[in-house]
């Protein structure tokens, strides 16, 4: 009873995935596809044996007899004879075959382009199509298995009654071995490979996504570990899955061959005793192992079973989760709709299309220099996109000493961020030299970076230890920026959340605030790295930042930052700057 219960939960749960197809907009589509399959299916095993003439694989078994009767009483006419129906049976069977393994896959397309929910990652890309593949390929399974014991029963039961009997009996134990002591292990372990590597694939898409603030951060070195933690997880677990395939498969090999003798051993004593025919023996054959490996699918394809079943579960997740079901088996009906496709301009600057920006100077098509010194020094540097399409800034020179700080403004798409970015390293066309510390500085994206792992973890990034910093620092740290209470909320420094959508915008920035105040860099560069917090902790940040950082750039639209730098500088478009004292910036507005 046990063992039964879990069956039919994940029965029930097949069903609710597969009503996507068989209960949507195209069922009489998908009855019509899985009758074909079935059709073609029972020609092919035979279970028309007794409405004549017999199916494809019955009917080899007569003319395998034949054959081997007639070779054994050198009878040319019965051989030839023979042998001409074995041709007959060839040219129906070849097509026949073809079309049927066509019908089904065929169904499985048509069943996956049924599936209109849309998709976190993996789930609705490779579960789809995998576990489409794997229902129809075990329906076709189970319905051919099914009907290949009613085709060829009838055939053993004249021959020899007590062959049906042992294969009944074998194959029960078989099947229960297979399910009890194998059963539950791969399965887990096939629902784990799927979840780890679908979390492999996530870690690397959110490494291509945030590339950008991950180049800011330096934390190059910190996302390596950090995927490459997740690919050790993912092969574990595979190396995990192969040893209990190998068992499985040394068990289900000694199952197979290990009674390939039996059907000799009751008919050859037959045939000594001249009561069958010679071609009896290889038609018993044909027979039994045809009824053997039918009784015995659920061991010879368990591995289609186990995969089924962790897609299944996988799927029925989601499913679940997206709240579907109300619309497959309630009153309301999907409306389809269309969707424009939204091409896309590349954005070099910040926010607008370079295809419609004027240019007053030719772009430059050279490369910035960049050296490592104290403070920042700027030299003649004119910055081109990296399309070399428009130039964003020309012959700007200013030096900021240790000490002091710099507000850039002006309006968007005049290339503030752009600066930042060419002060990063991220872009390097252009012209003249920037001076810069280095390995001493961090940049603050607008929009933080949220690595996956624990809070302790989002706290110390790019760093990959924790051994410079105490629980009791990053408890510090959190109440500074206002997030004091994160801790308990979440359920301590080591615990693990998807962080993106756990925290606010405002507290994202908060976090980010965080690690740089707890790295103390010699420079730091902030682009809008407040632009979610309200006045109020705007204020408390940039004071902790005045006391704690030497000299930092920030780049914002709000005129109240101004109190908080030493210096301005100014992007008018075109290209235009001008640099002006905290003083006489105040006298300009």
């Amino acid at each position: 009873m046990a063992e039964a219960m879990p069956s039919r939960r994940l029965l029930r749960k097949v069903w609710r995935v597969a009503a996507v197809f068989f209960r949507g907009d195209r069922k009489r589509k998908a009855y019509w596809l899985l009758s074909i399959v079935l059709l073609l299916c029972a020609i092919c095993a035979g279970c028309w044996k007794i409405f004549r003439p017999p199916g494809v694989m019955v009917s080899i078994s007569y003319i395998q007899r034949d054959l081997s009767t007639a070779v054994s009483n050198k009878d040319v006419a019965g051989f030839h004879k023979a042998l001409w129906k074995f041709i007959g049976v060839v040219v129906v069977a070849t097509p026949l075959l073809a079309f049927y393994k066509y019908s089904q896959e065929l169904l499985a397309v048509e069943w996956r382009m049924e599936g209109k929910v849309d998709n976190p990652d993996q789930r609705i890309c490779e579960d789809v199509s995998n576990f489409v593949l794997n229902a129809v390929d075990i329906l076709a399974i189970i319905a051919s298995k099914c009907l290949n014991v009613c085709a060829f029963t009838g055939v053993l039961w004249f021959i020899a009654p007590e062959l049906v009997y042992f294969l009944l009996a074998y194959s029960i134990v078989g099947t229960y071995v297979t399910v009890r002591f194998f059963g539950a292990k791969i399965m887990h372990l096939k629902y784990q490979n799927l979840q780890k590597e679908a979390d492999f694939r996530y870690s690397m898409v959110r490494v291509r996504e945030n590339a950008e603030s991950i180049a800011f951060y330096r934390g190059e070195g910190h996302e390596v570990a950090s995927v490459k933690a997740f690919l050790a997880s993912l092969v574990g677990n595979m190396r995990e899955l192969i040893a209990w395939d190998r068992h499985l498969s040394l068990f289900s090999n000694a199952y197979e061959f290990s009674i390939f003798i039996v059907p000799y051993l009751i008919i050859a004593p037959k045939f000594f005793s001249g009561q069958v025919e010679f071609g009896v023996i290889s038609q018993t054959a044909m027979a039994f192992h045809k009824i053997l490996t039918s009784m015995s699918f659920i061991i010879l394809k368990f591995d289609r079973f186990s995969g089924l079943a962790a897609q299944t579960e996988r799927l029925d997740t989601l499913f679940i989760a997206l709240g579907i079901h109300d619309q497959l088996f309630g009153s309301y009906r999907r409306q389809s709709s269309k969707r424009a496709i939204e091409l896309h301009v590349e954005d070099d600057t910040d926010g607008h299309p370079l295809l419609n920006l004027a240019d007053s100077q030719a772009p430059i098509s050279g490369s910035i220099t960049r050296e490592e010194g104290e403070g920042l020094v700027v030299r003649g540097l004119s910055v081109t996109t990296p399309n070399l399409r428009t130039q964003l800034i020309h012959n700007l020179s200013f030096e900021l000493l240790p000490g002091e700080s710099l507000l850039v403004l002006g309006p968007s798409g005049c290339g503030k961020s752009s600066f930042l970015r060419v002060i990063a390293g991220l872009w390097s066309k252009g012209a003249g030299i920037i001076q810069v510390p280095l390995q001493k500085t961090i940049f603050l994206p607008q929009k933080p970076y949220m690595p996956l792992g624990t809070l302790r973890q989002q706290l110390l990034f790019p760093a990959l230890s924790s051994e410079y910093f105490s629980d009791a620092e990053l408890f510090k740290v959190l109440e500074e920026v206002s997030l004091e209470d994160l801790i308990q909320r979440v359920g301590g420094l080591d615990s693990v959340c998807d962080w993106s959508d756990v925290l606010s915008s405002g507290e994202q920035q908060r976090v980010a605030f965080a690690r740089l105040l707890l790295h103390e860099p010699q420079m730091a560069f902030l682009d809008e790295a407040t632009s979610a917090l309200d006045m109020t902790n705007e204020s408390k940040l940039y004071a902790l930042l005045q006391r704690k950082i030497k000299s930092y750039v920030s780049v914002g639209h709000r005129i109240s930052l101004i109190k908080y730098h030493s210096r301005v500088l100014e992007f008018k478009g075109s290209s235009g700057w001008k640099l002006y004292t905290q003083k006489e910036f105040q006298v300009h507005i």
